[in-house]
Protein backbone atom coordinates (compact mmCIF):
# COMPACT_ATOMS: atom_id res chain seq x y z
CA UNK A 1 0.00 0.00 0.00
CA UNK A 2 1.54 3.03 -0.79
CA UNK A 3 2.49 5.52 1.92
CA UNK A 4 1.66 9.29 2.12
CA UNK A 5 5.13 11.38 2.32
CA UNK A 6 6.60 12.65 5.67
CA UNK A 7 8.57 15.31 5.66
CA UNK A 8 6.67 18.13 4.23
CA UNK A 9 8.45 21.56 5.13
CA UNK A 10 10.12 21.73 1.89
CA UNK A 11 6.88 21.48 -0.08
CA UNK A 12 5.27 24.08 2.59
CA UNK A 13 8.33 26.02 1.90
CA UNK A 14 7.80 26.24 -1.75
CA UNK A 15 4.05 27.16 -1.46
CA UNK A 16 4.65 29.96 1.12
CA UNK A 17 6.85 31.82 -1.36
CA UNK A 18 4.50 31.18 -4.18
CA UNK A 19 1.75 34.29 -2.63
CA UNK A 20 4.38 36.51 -2.29
CA UNK A 21 5.97 36.30 -5.90
CA UNK A 22 2.28 36.51 -7.11
CA UNK A 23 1.88 40.32 -4.55
CA UNK A 24 5.26 41.39 -6.10
CA UNK A 25 4.26 40.92 -9.38
CA UNK A 26 0.78 42.54 -9.16
CA UNK A 27 2.73 45.57 -7.38
CA UNK A 28 5.11 45.83 -10.45
CA UNK A 29 1.84 46.01 -12.73
CA UNK A 30 0.21 48.77 -10.29
CA UNK A 31 2.93 50.97 -10.75
CA UNK A 32 2.73 52.05 -14.30
CA UNK A 33 -1.18 51.82 -13.95
CA UNK A 34 -2.10 54.36 -11.12
CA UNK A 35 -4.15 57.15 -13.31
CA UNK A 36 -3.42 60.58 -12.37
CA UNK A 37 -6.46 61.88 -10.55
CA UNK A 38 -8.52 59.80 -8.33
CA UNK A 39 -11.50 60.61 -6.57
CA UNK A 40 -11.71 60.43 -2.89
CA UNK A 41 -13.68 57.41 -1.72
CA UNK A 42 -16.52 58.64 0.74
CA UNK A 43 -15.13 58.36 4.16
CA UNK A 44 -16.06 55.58 6.07
CA UNK A 45 -15.23 56.03 9.74
CA UNK A 46 -16.03 52.51 10.89
CA UNK A 47 -12.62 51.60 12.80
CA UNK A 48 -10.87 48.32 11.27
CA UNK A 49 -9.69 45.85 13.64
CA UNK A 50 -6.43 44.12 12.09
CA UNK A 51 -6.07 40.26 13.67
CA UNK A 52 -3.57 39.51 15.89
CA UNK A 53 0.25 39.06 14.63
CA UNK A 54 1.08 35.91 14.68
CA UNK A 55 3.85 34.89 16.25
CA UNK A 56 4.56 31.65 14.26
CA UNK A 57 7.19 32.86 11.51
CA UNK A 58 5.23 32.49 7.98
CA UNK A 59 7.72 29.70 6.93
CA UNK A 60 7.11 27.55 9.95
CA UNK A 61 5.93 24.45 9.93
CA UNK A 62 3.13 24.85 12.47
CA UNK A 63 1.55 27.10 9.37
CA UNK A 64 0.35 23.93 8.39
CA UNK A 65 -0.63 22.02 12.15
CA UNK A 66 -3.31 18.61 10.60
CA UNK A 67 -0.15 17.73 8.49
CA UNK A 68 2.71 18.44 11.06
CA UNK A 69 0.24 16.34 13.76
CA UNK A 70 -0.32 13.29 11.47
CA UNK A 71 3.50 13.31 10.43
CA UNK A 72 4.27 13.07 14.43
CA UNK A 73 1.48 10.36 15.17
CA UNK A 74 2.46 8.54 12.31
CA UNK A 75 6.43 8.51 13.69
CA UNK A 76 4.69 7.56 17.17
CA UNK A 77 2.91 5.04 16.43
CA UNK A 78 6.28 2.84 14.14
CA UNK A 79 8.54 3.99 17.06
CA UNK A 80 5.82 2.05 19.57
CA UNK A 81 5.09 -0.79 17.02
CA UNK A 82 8.74 -1.37 16.31
CA UNK A 83 9.39 -4.22 19.79
CA UNK A 84 6.47 -5.98 18.29
CA UNK A 85 7.96 -6.03 14.51
CA UNK A 86 11.22 -7.00 15.92
CA UNK A 87 9.36 -10.24 17.09
CA UNK A 88 8.31 -11.39 13.57
CA UNK A 89 10.21 -14.36 12.72
CA UNK A 90 10.50 -15.06 8.91
CA UNK A 91 7.25 -17.64 8.76
CA UNK A 92 4.93 -15.06 10.38
CA UNK A 93 3.35 -11.66 9.17
CA UNK A 94 2.47 -7.68 10.15
CA UNK A 95 0.73 -4.90 8.95
CA UNK A 96 -0.03 -1.62 11.14
CA UNK A 97 -2.26 0.80 9.66
CA UNK A 98 -2.90 4.48 11.03
CA UNK A 99 -5.48 6.29 9.25
CA UNK A 100 -5.80 3.91 6.45
CA UNK A 101 -1.84 4.87 5.52
CA UNK A 102 0.35 1.60 6.17
CA UNK A 103 2.98 3.00 9.42
CA UNK A 104 4.98 -0.46 9.70
CA UNK A 105 4.92 -4.02 8.10
CA UNK A 106 6.86 -7.04 8.17
CA UNK A 107 6.67 -9.85 5.63
CA UNK A 108 3.42 -8.13 4.85
CA UNK A 109 3.28 -10.31 1.27
CA UNK A 110 4.22 -13.40 2.93
CA UNK A 111 1.90 -16.44 2.21
CA UNK A 112 0.46 -17.73 5.57
CA UNK A 113 -1.58 -19.41 7.24
CA UNK A 114 -4.43 -17.59 8.40
CA UNK A 115 -6.68 -20.11 10.34
CA UNK A 116 -10.17 -18.22 11.12
CA UNK A 117 -9.01 -14.71 10.13
CA UNK A 118 -10.54 -15.87 6.64
CA UNK A 119 -13.86 -14.87 7.95
CA UNK A 120 -12.76 -11.04 7.89
CA UNK A 121 -12.65 -11.86 4.25
CA UNK A 122 -16.01 -13.85 3.88
CA UNK A 123 -17.44 -10.94 5.96
CA UNK A 124 -16.55 -8.11 3.72
CA UNK A 125 -17.83 -9.99 0.42
CA UNK A 126 -21.27 -11.34 2.06
CA UNK A 127 -22.07 -7.92 2.99
CA UNK A 128 -21.27 -6.45 0.05
CA UNK A 129 -23.06 -9.18 -1.99
CA UNK A 130 -26.14 -9.76 -0.36
CA UNK A 131 -26.44 -6.30 1.49
CA UNK A 132 -27.15 -5.50 5.17
CA UNK A 133 -30.52 -6.43 5.53
CA UNK A 134 -30.53 -9.66 4.04
CA UNK A 135 -32.61 -12.47 6.19
CA UNK A 136 -32.73 -16.44 6.03
CA UNK A 137 -36.53 -18.00 5.80
CA UNK A 138 -37.08 -21.35 6.83
CA UNK A 139 -40.41 -22.41 5.75
CA UNK A 140 -42.90 -25.44 6.02
CA UNK A 141 -44.64 -26.12 2.36
CA UNK A 142 -47.42 -29.02 2.00
CA UNK A 143 -51.42 -29.56 1.54
CA UNK A 144 -53.28 -26.76 3.02
CA UNK A 145 -54.62 -28.92 5.84
CA UNK A 146 -58.38 -30.36 6.05
CA UNK A 147 -60.31 -29.96 9.39
CA UNK A 148 -56.87 -29.52 10.73
CA UNK A 149 -55.12 -33.01 8.90
CA UNK A 150 -52.67 -32.48 6.34
CA UNK A 151 -52.72 -35.57 3.56
CA UNK A 152 -49.29 -35.99 2.63
CA UNK A 153 -45.75 -35.21 3.20
CA UNK A 154 -45.01 -31.71 4.53
CA UNK A 155 -41.52 -30.09 3.94
CA UNK A 156 -39.57 -28.10 6.34
CA UNK A 157 -37.42 -26.19 3.51
CA UNK A 158 -33.87 -24.97 4.62
CA UNK A 159 -33.30 -20.85 3.44
CA UNK A 160 -29.38 -21.17 4.56
CA UNK A 161 -30.12 -19.66 8.18
CA UNK A 162 -27.09 -20.74 10.37
CA UNK A 163 -28.86 -20.55 13.61
CA UNK A 164 -32.59 -21.92 13.65
CA UNK A 165 -32.28 -23.20 16.87
CA UNK A 166 -34.13 -25.12 19.84
CA UNK A 167 -34.27 -22.86 22.82
CA UNK A 168 -32.27 -25.20 24.95
CA UNK A 169 -29.42 -24.57 22.27
CA UNK A 170 -29.15 -21.14 23.36
CA UNK A 171 -27.71 -21.73 26.37
CA UNK A 172 -23.77 -22.57 27.35
CA UNK A 173 -23.19 -26.00 27.45
CA UNK A 174 -20.58 -28.86 27.38
CA UNK A 175 -21.22 -29.07 23.33
CA UNK A 176 -21.06 -25.09 23.08
CA UNK A 177 -18.91 -23.11 24.80
CA UNK A 178 -20.06 -19.89 23.20
CA UNK A 179 -23.88 -20.78 22.01
CA UNK A 180 -25.89 -18.70 19.49
CA UNK A 181 -25.82 -14.68 19.97
CA UNK A 182 -28.81 -13.97 17.55
CA UNK A 183 -30.50 -17.53 17.05
CA UNK A 184 -33.76 -18.06 15.49
CA UNK A 185 -36.15 -19.88 17.04
CA UNK A 186 -37.44 -22.95 15.28
CA UNK A 187 -40.41 -23.54 17.73
CA UNK A 188 -42.03 -20.39 16.32
CA UNK A 189 -42.53 -22.84 13.33
CA UNK A 190 -43.79 -25.94 15.01
CA UNK A 191 -46.09 -23.34 17.04
CA UNK A 192 -47.68 -21.63 13.93
CA UNK A 193 -49.14 -24.70 12.35
CA UNK A 194 -50.54 -25.79 15.83
CA UNK A 195 -52.27 -22.16 16.16
CA UNK A 196 -53.51 -23.08 12.71
CA UNK A 197 -55.48 -25.70 14.17
CA UNK A 198 -53.35 -28.92 12.04
CA UNK A 199 -53.82 -32.37 14.23
CA UNK A 200 -52.46 -34.62 12.15
CA UNK A 201 -49.51 -34.96 9.05
CA UNK A 202 -50.99 -38.11 7.16
CA UNK A 203 -47.17 -38.47 5.57
CA UNK A 204 -43.92 -37.76 6.51
CA UNK A 205 -41.66 -33.97 7.78
CA UNK A 206 -39.55 -34.02 5.21
CA UNK A 207 -36.51 -31.72 5.47
CA UNK A 208 -35.00 -29.87 1.96
CA UNK A 209 -31.40 -28.62 2.20
CA UNK A 210 -31.57 -28.08 -1.97
CA UNK A 211 -31.01 -24.89 -1.76
CA UNK A 212 -27.01 -25.95 -1.80
CA UNK A 213 -25.40 -28.84 -3.00
CA UNK A 214 -24.58 -32.06 -0.97
CA UNK A 215 -20.80 -31.19 -0.02
CA UNK A 216 -20.99 -31.51 3.96
CA UNK A 217 -17.21 -30.38 4.84
CA UNK A 218 -14.37 -28.65 3.03
CA UNK A 219 -11.50 -30.94 1.65
CA UNK A 220 -9.39 -29.72 3.71
CA UNK A 221 -11.12 -29.95 7.05
CA UNK A 222 -9.32 -33.29 9.08
CA UNK A 223 -11.37 -36.42 10.19
CA UNK A 224 -10.18 -34.54 14.12
CA UNK A 225 -12.15 -31.40 13.02
CA UNK A 226 -14.92 -33.36 11.43
CA UNK A 227 -15.68 -35.25 14.75
CA UNK A 228 -15.98 -31.93 16.91
CA UNK A 229 -18.56 -28.87 16.88
CA UNK A 230 -16.28 -26.69 15.26
CA UNK A 231 -16.54 -28.72 12.15
CA UNK A 232 -19.96 -29.76 11.96
CA UNK A 233 -21.44 -30.63 8.67
CA UNK A 234 -22.75 -27.69 5.94
CA UNK A 235 -26.43 -27.52 4.93
CA UNK A 236 -28.73 -25.01 3.55
CA UNK A 237 -31.47 -26.50 6.70
CA UNK A 238 -29.58 -26.98 9.80
CA UNK A 239 -31.51 -26.91 13.66
CA UNK A 240 -29.19 -26.94 16.26
CA UNK A 241 -26.30 -27.10 13.84
CA UNK A 242 -26.92 -30.75 13.65
CA UNK A 243 -25.89 -30.91 17.41
CA UNK A 244 -28.17 -33.57 19.94
CA UNK A 245 -28.73 -32.79 23.57
CA UNK A 246 -26.46 -36.11 24.05
CA UNK A 247 -23.53 -34.31 22.47
CA UNK A 248 -23.85 -36.36 18.85
CA UNK A 249 -23.72 -35.09 15.65
CA UNK A 250 -25.57 -35.78 12.97
CA UNK A 251 -24.21 -36.46 9.46
CA UNK A 252 -26.99 -35.14 7.15
CA UNK A 253 -28.08 -32.05 8.62
CA UNK A 254 -31.69 -31.97 6.67
CA UNK A 255 -32.71 -34.93 8.35
CA UNK A 256 -31.73 -34.42 11.46
CA UNK A 257 -33.53 -31.39 11.49
CA UNK A 258 -36.63 -33.03 9.96
CA UNK A 259 -36.38 -35.44 12.99
CA UNK A 260 -36.44 -32.51 15.52
CA UNK A 261 -38.82 -30.60 14.14
CA UNK A 262 -41.21 -33.80 13.99
CA UNK A 263 -40.52 -33.53 17.72
CA UNK A 264 -41.87 -30.49 18.22
CA UNK A 265 -44.61 -31.14 16.38
CA UNK A 266 -45.19 -34.25 18.50
CA UNK A 267 -44.69 -31.97 22.02
CA UNK A 268 -47.73 -29.97 20.76
CA UNK A 269 -49.94 -32.82 19.54
CA UNK A 270 -49.86 -32.85 16.05
CA UNK A 271 -49.69 -36.17 15.18
CA UNK A 272 -46.63 -37.14 12.18
CA UNK A 273 -46.16 -39.73 10.15
CA UNK A 274 -42.52 -40.03 10.77
CA UNK A 275 -39.59 -37.61 9.07
CA UNK A 276 -36.99 -37.99 6.47
CA UNK A 277 -35.65 -36.05 3.34
CA UNK A 278 -36.82 -34.91 -0.21
CA UNK A 279 -37.39 -31.80 -2.44
CA UNK A 280 -40.30 -30.16 -2.06
CA UNK A 281 -42.58 -29.81 -5.25
CA UNK A 282 -43.70 -26.71 -7.42
CA UNK A 283 -47.00 -25.17 -6.58
CA UNK A 284 -47.31 -26.34 -2.50
CA UNK A 285 -48.65 -24.07 -0.26
CA UNK A 286 -46.38 -22.24 2.74
CA UNK A 287 -48.02 -23.32 5.87
CA UNK A 288 -45.48 -21.47 8.16
CA UNK A 289 -42.22 -19.73 7.95
CA UNK A 290 -39.72 -18.02 10.03
CA UNK A 291 -37.48 -15.32 9.34
CA UNK A 292 -33.60 -14.52 10.67
CA UNK A 293 -32.12 -11.99 11.91
CA UNK A 294 -30.41 -9.46 9.25
CA UNK A 295 -27.16 -10.03 7.96
CA UNK A 296 -25.41 -7.31 10.13
CA UNK A 297 -26.44 -9.80 12.97
CA UNK A 298 -25.80 -12.80 11.80
CA UNK A 299 -21.82 -11.63 10.77
CA UNK A 300 -21.48 -10.43 14.59
CA UNK A 301 -22.60 -14.64 14.73
CA UNK A 302 -20.03 -15.41 12.82
CA UNK A 303 -17.00 -13.18 13.67
CA UNK A 304 -17.64 -12.72 17.61
CA UNK A 305 -18.15 -16.25 18.38
CA UNK A 306 -15.86 -17.53 15.05
CA UNK A 307 -19.22 -19.70 14.32
CA UNK A 308 -17.43 -21.80 11.38
CA UNK A 309 -20.87 -23.00 9.90
CA UNK A 310 -22.01 -19.38 9.56
CA UNK A 311 -19.02 -19.02 7.51
CA UNK A 312 -19.79 -21.84 5.08
CA UNK A 313 -23.35 -21.71 4.47
CA UNK A 314 -22.27 -17.69 3.87
CA UNK A 315 -19.57 -18.80 1.29
CA UNK A 316 -22.58 -21.58 -0.72
CA UNK A 317 -25.20 -18.45 -0.25
CA UNK A 318 -22.80 -16.09 -2.34
CA UNK A 319 -22.36 -18.45 -4.79
CA UNK A 320 -26.43 -18.37 -5.24
CA UNK A 321 -26.25 -14.64 -5.06
CA UNK A 322 -24.05 -14.28 -7.94
CA UNK A 323 -24.00 -17.76 -9.47
CA UNK A 324 -27.36 -19.02 -8.85
CA UNK A 325 -25.33 -22.14 -7.67
CA UNK A 326 -25.22 -22.90 -3.77
CA UNK A 327 -21.62 -24.25 -3.63
CA UNK A 328 -18.30 -23.75 -2.09
CA UNK A 329 -16.29 -23.66 -5.20
CA UNK A 330 -18.85 -20.67 -6.94
CA UNK A 331 -19.03 -18.70 -3.65
CA UNK A 332 -15.46 -18.81 -3.22
CA UNK A 333 -14.61 -17.87 -6.92
CA UNK A 334 -17.59 -14.75 -6.22
CA UNK A 335 -14.87 -14.09 -3.38
CA UNK A 336 -12.05 -13.74 -5.56
CA UNK A 337 -13.74 -11.84 -7.99
CA UNK A 338 -15.03 -9.66 -5.42
CA UNK A 339 -11.82 -8.93 -4.11
CA UNK A 340 -9.78 -8.34 -7.22
CA UNK A 341 -12.31 -5.71 -7.98
CA UNK A 342 -11.80 -3.93 -5.15
CA UNK A 343 -7.87 -3.85 -6.05
CA UNK A 344 -6.91 -5.97 -3.20
CA UNK A 345 -3.72 -7.82 -3.46
CA UNK A 346 -4.34 -11.59 -3.92
CA UNK A 347 -0.61 -12.57 -4.57
CA UNK A 348 -0.31 -15.91 -3.06
CA UNK A 349 -3.49 -16.13 -2.19
CA UNK A 350 -5.40 -19.73 -2.23
CA UNK A 351 -9.03 -19.93 -0.06
CA UNK A 352 -10.17 -23.43 0.16
CA UNK A 353 -13.03 -22.26 2.89
CA UNK A 354 -15.40 -19.52 4.31
CA UNK A 355 -14.19 -20.39 7.36
CA UNK A 356 -10.48 -20.80 8.24
CA UNK A 357 -10.50 -24.35 9.11
CA UNK A 358 -8.55 -25.82 6.29
CA UNK A 359 -4.87 -25.42 6.66
CA UNK A 360 -4.61 -25.08 2.88
CA UNK A 361 -6.07 -21.89 3.21
CA UNK A 362 -2.96 -19.08 2.26
CA UNK A 363 -3.32 -15.44 3.00
CA UNK A 364 -1.41 -12.71 3.06
CA UNK A 365 -1.18 -9.67 5.70
CA UNK A 366 -0.96 -7.36 2.59
CA UNK A 367 -4.76 -8.99 1.69
CA UNK A 368 -5.96 -9.05 5.11
CA UNK A 369 -4.90 -5.31 5.65
CA UNK A 370 -6.63 -4.29 2.15
CA UNK A 371 -9.45 -5.52 3.27
CA UNK A 372 -9.90 -4.32 6.61
CA UNK A 373 -8.41 -0.75 5.05
CA UNK A 374 -11.51 -0.57 2.85
CA UNK A 375 -14.07 -0.97 5.73
CA UNK A 376 -14.83 0.86 9.27
CA UNK A 377 -14.69 0.28 13.05
CA UNK A 378 -17.99 1.28 12.69
CA UNK A 379 -19.88 -0.42 9.74
CA UNK A 380 -21.06 -4.17 9.92
CA UNK A 381 -18.12 -6.53 9.90
CA UNK A 382 -15.57 -4.06 11.85
CA UNK A 383 -19.00 -3.97 14.58
CA UNK A 384 -19.44 -7.92 14.36
CA UNK A 385 -16.21 -8.06 15.51
CA UNK A 386 -15.07 -9.60 19.02
CA UNK A 387 -14.82 -6.54 21.39
CA UNK A 388 -12.03 -7.30 24.14
CA UNK A 389 -13.83 -7.95 27.09
CA UNK A 390 -17.12 -8.99 25.34
CA UNK A 391 -19.01 -11.63 27.15
CA UNK A 392 -19.40 -14.76 24.65
CA UNK A 393 -17.19 -13.53 22.06
CA UNK A 394 -13.03 -15.24 21.50
CA UNK A 395 -11.87 -12.10 23.39
CA UNK A 396 -13.61 -11.86 26.69
CA UNK A 397 -10.65 -12.73 28.23
CA UNK A 398 -8.18 -10.67 26.09
CA UNK A 399 -6.53 -6.74 26.72
CA UNK A 400 -7.96 -6.85 30.02
CA UNK A 401 -5.60 -2.97 29.59
CA UNK A 402 -7.67 0.14 30.61
CA UNK A 403 -7.90 1.81 27.13
CA UNK A 404 -7.98 -1.64 24.84
CA UNK A 405 -11.05 -3.24 26.90
CA UNK A 406 -14.12 -2.21 24.98
CA UNK A 407 -12.10 -0.68 22.55
CA UNK A 408 -9.91 -3.11 20.58
CA UNK A 409 -12.01 -4.98 18.04
CA UNK A 410 -10.34 -8.48 16.61
CA UNK A 411 -10.77 -11.32 15.24
CA UNK A 412 -8.90 -14.31 16.30
CA UNK A 413 -7.53 -17.57 14.63
CA UNK A 414 -5.91 -20.96 15.83
CA UNK A 415 -5.20 -24.11 14.83
CA UNK A 416 -2.37 -26.11 15.72
CA UNK A 417 0.81 -23.99 15.26
CA UNK A 418 -1.37 -20.69 13.92
CA UNK A 419 -2.70 -18.25 15.78
CA UNK A 420 -3.73 -14.42 14.14
CA UNK A 421 -5.50 -11.60 15.77
CA UNK A 422 -6.61 -8.58 12.95
CA UNK A 423 -9.36 -5.52 13.31
CA UNK A 424 -9.37 -2.24 14.83
CA UNK A 425 -8.93 0.20 17.74
CA UNK A 426 -9.59 3.72 17.95
CA UNK A 427 -6.19 5.67 19.80
CA UNK A 428 -7.54 9.45 20.74
CA UNK A 429 -9.42 10.20 17.17
CA UNK A 430 -7.20 8.00 14.77
CA UNK A 431 -7.81 4.42 13.85
CA UNK A 432 -5.13 2.00 13.77
CA UNK A 433 -5.74 -1.31 11.96
CA UNK A 434 -3.60 -4.07 12.94
CA UNK A 435 -2.78 -7.76 10.74
CA UNK A 436 -0.85 -10.06 12.73
CA UNK A 437 -0.76 -14.26 11.85
CA UNK A 438 1.61 -16.14 13.64
CA UNK A 439 2.70 -19.40 11.83
CA UNK A 440 5.73 -21.71 13.23
CA UNK A 441 7.30 -21.68 16.41
CA UNK A 442 5.85 -18.14 17.12
CA UNK A 443 2.96 -19.15 17.10
CA UNK A 444 3.43 -21.32 20.20
CA UNK A 445 4.14 -18.27 22.13
CA UNK A 446 1.45 -15.96 21.07
CA UNK A 447 0.54 -14.66 24.22
CA UNK A 448 3.98 -12.68 24.33
CA UNK A 449 3.37 -11.28 20.92
CA UNK A 450 -0.04 -9.90 21.97
CA UNK A 451 1.39 -8.30 24.80
CA UNK A 452 3.70 -6.51 22.96
CA UNK A 453 1.08 -5.45 20.42
CA UNK A 454 -0.90 -4.31 23.95
CA UNK A 455 1.54 -2.24 24.83
CA UNK A 456 2.48 -0.84 21.19
CA UNK A 457 -1.13 0.41 21.01
CA UNK A 458 -1.29 1.88 24.65
CA UNK A 459 2.02 3.30 23.78
CA UNK A 460 0.43 5.06 20.59
CA UNK A 461 -1.99 7.21 22.54
CA UNK A 462 -1.25 10.74 23.49
CA UNK A 463 0.17 11.84 20.19
CA UNK A 464 -0.24 15.29 18.97
CA UNK A 465 -3.15 17.21 17.68
CA UNK A 466 -3.81 19.74 14.26
CA UNK A 467 -4.84 22.03 17.50
CA UNK A 468 -2.05 21.78 19.49
CA UNK A 469 0.42 22.38 16.94
CA UNK A 470 -1.50 25.38 15.31
CA UNK A 471 -0.25 28.96 14.87
CA UNK A 472 0.04 31.42 18.22
CA UNK A 473 -0.77 34.72 18.48
CA UNK A 474 1.94 37.16 19.30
Amino acid sequence: MARRARRPVAALTVLALIPAVGLGAVAWWANGKVPEEVSAAPSDTTPVVQPAAMATPLLSIRRSPTVLAADRRHDLVAASMAPLADGIDATSCLVIDLDDQQVLGRNADLAVIPASNVKIVTAAVALDVLGAGTTFTTTVVGPAPVDGVIDGDVYLVGGGDPVLSEQWYTQPSSSRKRPPLHPTDVNALADALKNAGVTRITGKVLGDGSRYDTEAHPPGWSNDIQATADGVPVGALVINDSISQSGGIAKDPAASAAKTFAGLLGDRGVQVGGSGTGTAPGGQAVLASVQSAPLTDLLNEMLATSDNLSAEMLVKEIGVAVAQQGTRAAGLQAISDRLTQWGVPMAGVHLTDGSGLSRDNQLTCATLSAVLTRGTPSDPVGNGLAIAGQAGSTLADAFPQPGLTGALHGKTGTLTGVKSLSGYVMVGSDEIDFVLILNGASAADYQVTWDKLAAALLASAGGPTADSLAPVAS
